[in-house]
């Protein structure tokens, strides 16, 4: 019989490990210990419209049996807790599959709260999960207080040694100059998240967002397709460094 390890995702820490808890089962009511979006912005997975949405690169492929969420218990925001939440899931942040929807009751508000069931979902391969709200319990915004996946890593027969670490902060952008999609990859020394936004050069913010890794090495899609030609800039922070890039949208063909 084996033992599959848990994948816990701890919003207040914002990192990713195996075989570990935030704390015992109950969570906390506070709301700067949890994910929450306010701005809907395009989604990763181009079939779906722009939403309250974030994106996990588990930096290895797992199977993964089951996922457990807790709400957004803040007792004065708990109408911003999600009601359904749409997975989906990808090996390579380009291809996307559906996983289904689970749903949400509303958080109690008290430190108590034990969160959700498990929930079954079928997913046999993925590095990347991506969960879309679907609908909240009636708030503007949207938040989950903590994510755990009970997953099995799965071995690639190219992937026999650790995977490298970024040493240096640094950000390309390909194709550039681009026209549909812009894809992004940093580079930042040690763990934890990005915070990242487009801006055009009047300065009006376009597209902003974070990206969460545990080896320093972060992908990001942008659709693009809505922008208007021109040049815009990326900007992206550790909370210690900022690193910049200037990104050409090329005229639509």
């Amino acid at each position: 019989m084996s033992i599959r390890p848990l994948i816990t995702l701890c919003f207040s820490f914002i990192t990713l490990v195996l075989s570990a808890q935030c704390f015992p089962e109950r969570h906390s009511t506070n709301w700067t210990d949890a994910w929450i979006s306010c701005s809907p912005k395009p989604n990763p997975n181009p079939a779906r419209d722009s939403s309250h949405w974030i994106l996990f690169d588990l930096n290895k492929h797992y199977r993964i049996h089951q996922i457990k969420c807790w709400n957004l218990n803040d007792p004065d925001r708990l109408d911003w807790g999600m009601r359904e939440i749409s997975i989906d899931y990808s090996e390579d942040s380009v291809a996307w599959r559906s996983a289904g929807s689970i749903a949400l009751e509303r958080a109690p508000g008290h430190n108590r709260y034990e969160g959700a069931a498990w929930e079954d979902v079928p997913i046999s391969s993925a590095r990347y999960i991506l969960l879309t709200s679907l609908s909240t319990h009636g708030g503007e915004c949207g938040g989950l207080s903590e994510i755990r996946f009970a997953a099995e890593k799965l071995q690639d027969p190219v992937d026999v040694v650790e995977p490298q670490r970024a040493k240096a902060f640094s950000v390309k952008v390909s194709p550039n100059p681009f026209t549909d999609v812009a894809s992004i990859v940093l580079e930042a020394a040690g763990t934890g998240s990005i915070e990242f936004q487009v801006s055009d050069l009047l300065g009006q913010v376009i597209e902003r967002g974070s990206l969460y890794s545990e080896n320093g090495f972060f992908s990001l899609r942008l659709p693009a397709r809505h922008w208007k030609p021109g040049a815009y800039l990326f900007i992206a922070s550790d909370g210690k460094q900022l690193v910049h890039r200037r990104m050409i949208k090329a005229n639509d063909r």
